[in-house]
C-alpha cells in the first residue's frame, strides 16, 4: 500500500504545471543553516530545467543548479527563517530562464518550491520595455496614426519639436500638423504608404505657427486592433539650409557675396543674346586693385579680405539693378553694364565706381585709399562672344596699369554712335 501511496504522489505531483521541488533543510551541528538537499522533484522540474529527476534528487540544489543568482543566495538566507508563503522571480543564468517561485513550509525544516516558467512573458516585457525606451527616446519624431489620419501615440521628440503634449497630440489628426499647401498631396502618399511604404519631403508646422522641413517615412501595419501607419518624421532643417549654402556657393563668390566666374560668364551669355534681339549694346568692364600685392604683404591677408569685400559692397552700390558685378579671383573683378547708349555711359559708370572704392576705407585703424585699374569693352563693336569681350577688356585694363594704374581705357576707340 506504501507504494501505492507513492506512486499516486508521484502522479499528482507529474500533472502539475509547474516545476515541483521538495527541499530538506541541511544545518551544521550547531543547528545554523548550510545547505538544502532536494528530497523530491516532478517531471515537469525536469523538462524546465534540464535535469533530469534521478540527478536531482539525493543531491543539493547547487550540485543540480550551480549557477544560481544574488536573487536566490538572498532567499536562500532567509529560507530557514521563513514564517509565511514567499512568492519571488528568480533567473537561473546556466539555462537562461526566469521562473516565479512560490514557497512555503509544508513541515518544519521542509521547503516546498513550485516554479512556473515564465521565460517567454518576461523576454518579451523586456522587448516591450526596450520598444518602449526605442521609442520614447528616439532622435526622430515617431507617430503611430490610424488610417483615418488619427495620432495615436507620440514619442518625446515629437512634442518638443511641435510644442504640442503627448495629449493633445493624440486628439489630433496628422493633417493637423502638415502645412496647408501639401493638402493636395495628401492622399497619394497615404495610398502609398498603405500599398508598401514611402519616403517624401514635406512641411509641417509648430503649435506657434511656424514651419519646418521634414524627411517623412510612412509605413502602414496591421495588428490586432486594425491598420496603423507608423511615420518616422526627421527634421532636415539643417539640410535644406546646407543644400541652400551649397547652391549659393556655386553662383557667388564666398568672400564678397557677388557672383563667381562661372555665374557672371554665364549671365554675360545670356545678355549678348538678349542684346542681339534688342540690338541694345551694351559695356564689360574688367578692374583689379592696383598695389594689391603690398596690401597682403604689409598688413596681412585679412586686410586684403577687407579690402576685397570692400571693393565689391563699393560696385555694388553704384551699378544699376540691371547691371552685374562679379569677381574672378584673387584681386579681380568684372562689371556688365547694360543697354548703353553712348561711351559716356560706360566712362560715366566706371568713375562711379573708382570714385565710390577710393573713398577712404579703415580696417583695424589702417585706413586706406584704394585705387582700381579699368579695362571696357562693347559689345558688339569689339566682340561677339563673352571670352573675346572678357580678353579685350583684360588688354584694355593692362594697358591702363602700364601707364601708372588707376584710370579707364576703351579696349579700342569707342565706336558707339
Amino acid at each position: 500500500m506504501a507504494d501505492n501511496k507513492i506512486s499516486c504522489g508521484e502522479i499528482m505531483h507529474d500533472a502539475l504545471i509547474e516545476g515541483y521541488v521538495l527541499l530538506s533543510i541541511i544545518r551544521n551541528a550547531d543547528g545554523t543553516h548550510k545547505d538544502y538537499q532536494i528530497i523530491e522533484t516532478n517531471s515537469q522540474f525536469e523538462l524546465i530545467t534540464g535535469r533530469p529527476q534521478s540527478h536531482a534528487e539525493g543531491n543539493t540544489v547547487r550540485q543540480v543548479l550551480p549557477a544560481i543568482d544574488e536573487t536566490w543566495n538572498e532567499f536562500s538566507r532567509n529560507m530557514p527563517q521563513m514564517k509565511e508563503n514567499v512568492k519571488f522571480e528568480f533567473y537561473f543564468e546556466n539555462i537562461d530562464k526566469h521562473f516565479y517561485i512560490s514557497a512555503y513550509m509544508p513541515f518544519e525544516d521542509t521547503i516546498a518550491l513550485f516554479f512556473t516558467d515564465i521565460t517567454i512573458q518576461k523576454k518579451a516585457k523586456d522587448v516591450f520595455r526596450i520598444h518602449e525606451l526605442l521609442f520614447e527616446e528616439a532622435h526622430d519624431i515617431l507617430l503611430y496614426v490610424k488610417k483615418d489620419g488619427q495620432i495615436v501615440n507620440a514619442n518625446k521628440r515629437a512634442c518638443d519639436k511641435y510644442g504640442y503634449t503627448r495629449e493633445e497630440l493624440m486628439s489630433m489628426n496628422i493633417q493637423d500638423i502638415r502645412h496647408p499647401f501639401t493638402a493636395f498631396e495628401f492622399n497619394k502618399q497615404m495610398e502609398q504608404a498603405d500599398s508598401g511604404g514611402i519616403v517624401f519631403e514635406s512641411v509641417h508646422m509648430r503649435k506657434d505657427g511656424t514651419s519646418f522641413p521634414v524627411e517623412v517615412s510612412a509605413k502602414s501595419t496591421f495588428i490586432e486592433k486594425g491598420q496603423f501607419r507608423i511615420h518616422i518624421i526627421r527634421d532636415i532643417t539643417q539640410r535644406k539650409e546646407n543644400e541652400e549654402r551649397i547652391a549659393w556657393l556655386a553662383k557667388y563668390d564666398a568672400l564678397t557675396g557677388i557672383s563667381n566666374r562661372a555665374n557672371f560668364i554665364a549671365n554675360l551669355e545670356q545678355e549678348i543674346q538678349r542684346s542681339i534681339r534688342s540690338k541694345i549694346p551694351f559695356s564689360v568692364m574688367l578692374f583689379d586693385i592696383d598695389k594689391f600685392k603690398h596690401i597682403n604683404d604689409n598688413y596681412g591677408h585679412e586686410a586684403g579680405d577687407a579690402v576685397l569685400r570692400h571693393v565689391a559692397a563699393a560696385t555694388k552700390n553704384v551699378i544699376r539693378l540691371t547691371d552685374q558685378v562679379g569677381r574672378f579671383g584673387g584681386d579681380e573683378f568684372v562689371v556688365l553694364q547694360t543697354d548703353i547708349k553712348s561711351c559716356d555711359d560706360a566712362i560715366a559708370l566706371a568713375k562711379r565706381i573708382q570714385d565710390a572704392v577710393n573713398e577712404e576705407f579703415i580696417y583695424k585703424s589702417i585706413k586706406f585709399n584704394v585705387k582700381i585699374s579699368i579695362g571696357i569693352s562693347l559689345f558688339p563693336d569689339d566682340s561677339k562672344d563673352a571670352n573675346g569681350l572678357l580678353l579685350c577688356a583684360d588688354k584694355a585694363m593692362y594697358y591702363v596699369k602700364h601707364n601708372g594704374g588707376g584710370d579707364v581705357s576703351f579696349f579700342e576707340s569707342c565706336k558707339i554712335l
